[in-house]
């Protein structure tokens, strides 16, 4: 790689060979090159001109929730936002940085009753990721509340409205484009209960999903049944590939007791492969793979 960073950026920590099963919910996966977590706009900016210069790669993450990487790690940049986290009341609604933690954003609205994300508690997400993926649960996605989108890309700062932004199941335009989503303004109502709705859905949470390190859902709902279902019938639940094990609580869950990449890789595989002989159903992967498999 044809790249050294310096102190030229001193808004931002960077790190060489950098560990990522620190970086990721669910602790697997080799080194990258560099990482980096940045604390302004400027930083951001400057890295990602920078990588493009020298034509080298990087991706730009948040908690890592829904990312795996492989064993071989990363051999460009991995850029984290959770250093821009700031969450405040504008005249068009309440605008959030990227990097700001969703529970974060929930805690805002419960302690100042704004009502609309609550089932979204729980998730383990940064806001630019829960965005970038259009996260949802319980019939509600967080494009729902999206008034305006701000990303930085090819050196600017640009602004979309909401039907320009490509929302649909789990999915926006912003995903895998290389454009920088650096913050949202959200859309919502004044409400009352908005305590209790959020330990409603966090108590059901708990009571429906598995503990222990994971991605979260591994798969998306195909339309009809849900991808937690098809892997049930199957009877797959404990079904291990070395040290990934599929969650005898939720079967769209793959649970991480001492793995390697390459072992939830595999999983994943034997997963999709085994549901395609059975019911003809080509499952798409949430979880996105950062490095070569």
């Amino acid at each position: 790689m044809t790249l050294k960073f310096d102190d030229e950026f001193t808004d931002a920590k960077i790190f060489e060979d950098e560990p990522m099963n620190r970086h990721t919910s669910l602790g697997v996966g080799g080194c990258a090159r560099y990482f980096i977590k940045i604390s302004s706009l400027y930083s951001l900016n400057s890295i990602i001109s920078k990588c493009k210069s020298r034509h080298v790669k990087y991706k730009i993450i948040g908690f890592g929730t829904n990312l795996l990487v492989s064993d071989g790690g990363y051999d460009g940049v991995i850029i984290c936002t959770t250093g821009l986290s700031d969450i405040f009341l504008t005249p068009y609604g309440i605008k959030v940085m990227a990097g700001a933690p969703l529970n974060k954003l929930i805690a805002y609205c419960t302690e100042n009753s704004y009502t609309g994300l609550e089932c979204l508690a729980g998730i383990p997400a940064t806001v630019g990721g829960a965005l970038v993926m259009n996260a949802g649960a319980f019939g509600v996605e967080f494009s729902d509340h999206v008034v305006t989108v701000e990303t930085i890309k090819d050196g600017k700062l640009c602004k979309y409205n909401k039907f320009d932004c490509g929302f649909s199941y789990r999915k926006s335009r912003f995903k895998g484009k290389g454009e920088a989503v650096v913050s949202v303004v959200l859309d919502l109502e004044k409400g009352i209960g908005v305590s209790q709705k959020v330990k409603s859905v966090l108590e059901l949470r708990t009571k429906l999903q598995p503990s222990g390190k994971s991605c979260g859902s591994v798969f998306k709902n195909p339309k009809g049944v849900t991808a937690g279902q098809l892997i049930d019938g199957l009877n797959l639940k404990g079904f291990s590939v070395g040290g990934a094990t599929v969650s005898n609580k939720h079967a769209n869950f793959i649970i991480n007791a001492s793995a390697k990449a390459s072992d939830v890789y595999t999983l994943i595989q034997e997963i999709k492969q085994r549901v395609k002989t059975a019911y003809g159903i080509n499952l798409i992967e949430e979880v996105e793979y950062i490095g070569d498999f």
